[in-house]
């Protein structure tokens, strides 16, 4: 197969994958649009972000795109179904380093080391400022997937209480209750910490509105690594600037970048981070085996690893 590369890959994973695809064509581009024989592509291995309906229409022979993403919301969707061209994803990568992420926001809200690193800032000793634990605490997760999955498995080795919300309530793993996500209103006012890990979705827009925030306990915190069309902007800064929970710990935006003139930045109930916690050293590593497991079944005409269904969006 004639396979292209529109990322950098570093050499010594260039080199194995040659060796176990020895017979393929295999090409490396920082520019797919001037690739010279985008035509006779056959697979596009790709972020997604790059890829334009114009590009699919030029590449005539494309039969599968592999995208290194979990999330597929930015590709040319009618383009690619239209003529059933293969996507698949590598979901379930990220469910370590994304975990982690949010172990790292929990810690730090109940060990108050952002307070701490301020008051080193102004030499203030606050050794009396109150510190507690997570245990027996309550964490909701929005999004029983890999992420949520061990979003929970590490939550349990802290001793807290784990609730999960998916589409049917269906039971998981490492989770003490399920719910389904229309229960949210209903089921929420007992968390202290409520994690969104939902993907970008026509069900998922807005899900979070002013009555979700208002459900929430004033004590409560909010977490979103997922993405940020769950809430609107209006809804999302009206909820902080009336403080309507005591944090707010955010990854994604309803608009990224985040504007400079967006008053998140300043306001001292958020914290936030780029869009960065899927983000790891051994992100390319983990991504490659789901590639080559996908050559090996696409050759056979097998049902493929991590296939997405672009109408539902995942």
């Amino acid at each position: 197969m004639k396979i292209v590369f529109t990322m950098a890959i570093p050499e010594e994973l260039q080199k194995e994958f040659a060796r176990q695809f020895e017979t393929d064509e295999i090409h490396y581009t920082d520019h797919l649009e001037s690739f010279p024989e985008l035509k006779e592509v056959e697979v596009i291995v790709t972020y997604g972000s790059d890829l334009t309906e114009k590009l699919i229409q030029e590449a005539t022979n494309l039969k599968w795109i592999m995208v290194y993403s979990a999330g597929v919301d930015g590709l040319p969707k009618e383009a690619i179904t239209s003529r059933q061209i293969k996507v698949t994803n590598v979901r379930g990568i990220h469910a370590y380093p994304m975990a982690e992420f949010v172990m790292a926001y929990l810690l730090d809200d109940v060990k108050q080391l952002s307070f701490f690193n301020t008051a080193q800032r102004q030499k203030q000793y606050a050794s009396e400022h109150p510190v507690v634990e997570l245990g027996e605490k309550t964490i909701a997760v929005a999004g029983t997937g890999a992420i949520g999955i061990q979003v929970a498995r590490f939550a349990k080795m802290f001793q807290m209480k784990t609730i999960g919300y998916n589409t049917t309530g269906h039971k998981a793993e490492s989770f003490d209750e399920t719910y389904p996500l229309s229960n949210l209103s209903k089921s929420v006012p007992e968390v202290d910490y409520f994690v969104s890990i939902l993907p970008k979705t026509k069900e998922t827009d807005s899900i979070y509105g002013r009555n979700f925030f208002e459900s929430l306990a004033d004590h409560a915190v909010f977490i979103n690594i997922g993405r940020g069309n769950v809430t609107t902007k209006e809804v999302l800064e009206e909820a902080i600037q009336k403080k309507a929970i005591r944090h707010f710990y955010l990854d994604v935006f309803p608009e990224e970048p985040l504007p400079k003139e967006s008053p998140l930045w300043e306001a001292k109930n958020v914290t936030l981070t780029p869009h960065v916690s899927g983000h790891t050293d051994q992100y390319l590593k983990r991504s490659f085996p789901i590639f080559a497991e996908n050559i090996i079944r696409f050759k056979k005409n097998e049902a493929l690893v991590n296939e997405v269904d672009l109408k539902r969006g995942y």
